[in-house]
């Protein structure tokens, strides 16, 4: 075992087999697992300033940075959407009641 700042961790040379195999799986999973982004570092990721959304959309810089900060009760759907797709990314809409769901976009 190493320790690191209170982290142990196990010697990778120190693992069966199996426990390299389990490691290897759950890494994949990790890795596979989309990170969960704020609009604004959606917006980031892309390399967008808020002018150059605002620009693309047509809209006021100051409605983008509403979106961005949570003011998501006055947008519509469609201005949702056009900012999703400018940054090459998609919404998903699920009702959930109890156990069951509804994708709704």
């Amino acid at each position: 075992m190493v320790e690191d700042m209170g982290f142990a961790y196990a010697d990778p040379q120190a693992l069966t087999e199996e426990q390299r195999v389990a490691l290897a799986e759950r890494q994949s999973t990790v890795r596979r697992q989309p990170r969960e982004l704020t609009p604004k570092e959606l917006r980031e990721e892309a390399k967008l300033s808020p002018a150059d959304l605002a620009a693309i959309l047509k809209l006021p810089v100051e409605r983008i940075k509403r979106l961005e900060t949570g003011d998501l009760d006055r947008v519509q759907l469609a201005t949702l959407r056009r900012y999703v797709q400018a940054l090459d990314a998609r919404i998903e809409i699920t009702a959930i009641r109890g156990g069951s769901h509804a994708s709704l976009a």
